[in-house]
């Protein structure tokens, strides 16, 4: 074989030494406290975004129509009265349930994207062992393109061992046999493949 799982997995022999032990070598150390950095600032950076998106489009799909109202009768000329209050009061109260309830999703999606961005670093040296098994699925996954349908079916590698399973590389499959038993030492959060060894 051309390249080695070491290449793929990018480790050494110091790296899987120390996972044995169920340790970290400092290398692994440092590319998992990046991985975790990264993910944080991606994860709040998306929460920003649609704070910023969606909660301007609610208060301004809230605002707007009430304001144009006030502000066509004082252009006209019209006196703010009673009357023009009681003729914006039906918008007033669709516009408060309009945001109340998407403003409840809202924020319900804020807190799972931030909970993410916040969740707790894991990294114990897990081991997953046993015959490997290579599969492709097909999965669901929404279309970021304006074009086209809504979803669009994407083929993914999956690596299942020990129980486990795992969305691997598509070199993997180059450095190591169907049905061969292996060792994988893996972090969970980050998820990171530190090392392999083949059962021999």
């Amino acid at each position: 074989m051309s390249d080695t799982i070491e290449n793929v997995l990018n480790f050494d022999d110091a790296d899987l030494a120390a996972n044995r032990l169920g340790q970290l070598t400092q290398k692994q150390k440092d590319l998992l406290a990046e991985k975790a950095k990264s993910h944080k600032s991606l994860s709040k950076g998306i929460g920003i975004f649609i704070a910023i998106v969606f909660g301007g489009s609610l208060l301004s799909g809230f605002a707007m129509p009430i304001f144009s109202l006030i502000s066509g009768s004082v252009l006209s000329g019209e006196e703010f009265t009673p009357a023009i209050l009681l003729s914006v009061l039906p918008f007033l109260c669709m516009g408060l349930i309009f945001l109340v309830v998407f403003g409840g999703i809202l924020l319900l999606v804020l807190r799972v994207v931030f909970e993410r961005a916040n969740r707790k670093v894991d990294t114990v040296v897990r081991r997953a062992e046993g015959k490997v098994n290579f599969v492709w699925v097909e999965r669901q996954e929404r279309n970021l393109s304006s074009a086209g349908p809504m979803y669009k079916t994407v083929r993914v590698l999956e690596m299942r061992i020990g129980g486990e399973t795992f969305n691997v590389k598509q070199e993997l499959p180059n450095v190591i046999n169907q049905g061969e038993e292996w060792i994988f030492y893996y972090t969970n959060h980050p998820f990171k493949f530190l090392s392999a060894e083949k059962i021999d």
